[in-house]
């Protein structure tokens, strides 16, 4: 009895203090373990799905955003091109059509003349007499009158701004003539001042004029020319 009651003691002591050997883990923990995968109490911290999405929507919302932004830029170039297309159609459409030269009695408007002078030397050696060439030309369409008789279309020679001959002064010649100008064609004259120094009524008060500079001037009852410079020599 002795020996089967300490055999069981024995048993009982072998038993309570591992001899059996480490057990072996819980299921749980062995799956939890092998998967990788954590318990769900460990995700309490982790965004909520409602928060991903939101990311995820609004870079998607975002991404529309850009593209649609980036796709009206061609639009407003489109609009901006109609915008001066129309524009330019709409200058040219209103842009004004040339103006009649024609007054009603058939003389050339004054805003449609214009009149120019040339001197066919800018200096003039001792002997020499200046030269002058004279242009009317219209600017508007059709055809008009303009008088080129010698009394209303002159030249008049200045020092410092003072007339000293009037190529009117001593005017002879048809007091009708008249030149039928058309848009762009010149109607010419040709005139050369002799020196002299004159006052209306062909009344000279000097044979010759001293050397220095001059101006000329080509002028009509409506329209005169730009004032030309030339020197004569003594």
């Amino acid at each position: 009895m002795l020996v089967a009651g300490l055999s069981l003691l024995g048993l009982f002591a072998w038993i309570f203090s591992g001899g059996g050997g480490n057990r072996p883990a819980t299921p749980a923990a062995t799956s939890s373990q092998a998967s990788g995968l954590l318990p769900a109490a460990a995700y309490s911290g982790a965004p909520t799905p409602t928060v991903t999405g939101s990311g995820g929507s609004g870079s998607a919302t975002a991404s529309p955003s850009a593209s649609g932004s980036a796709g009206g830029e061609p639009a407003a170039t489109k609009s901006a091109a109609g915008k001066s297309v129309s524009a330019r159609a709409h200058a040219t459409s209103s842009a004004p059509a040339v103006a009649s030269a024609r007054e009603p009695g058939g003389s050339c408007y004054p805003s449609a003349v214009v009149l120019s002078l040339f001197s066919s030397r800018s200096e003039y050696s001792a002997g020499q007499d200046p030269e002058f060439d004279l242009y009317a030309v219209s600017t508007g369409s059709g055809t008009c009158s303009f008088s080129t008789s010698p009394a209303k279309l002159h030249v008049v020679v200045m020092s410092a701004g003072r007339i000293i001959w009037d190529s009117a002064d001593c005017a002879s010649g048809d007091a009708n003539q008249v030149a039928d100008l058309s848009r762009g064609v010149p109607a010419e004259e040709s005139l050369t001042w002799n020196r002299s120094i004159s006052l209306p009524g062909c009344v000279k008060l000097a044979a010759a004029a001293r050397a220095g500079t001059y101006q000329v001037q080509a002028r009509s009852a409506t329209v005169d020319s730009p004032v030309r410079t030339f020197k004569l020599a003594g």
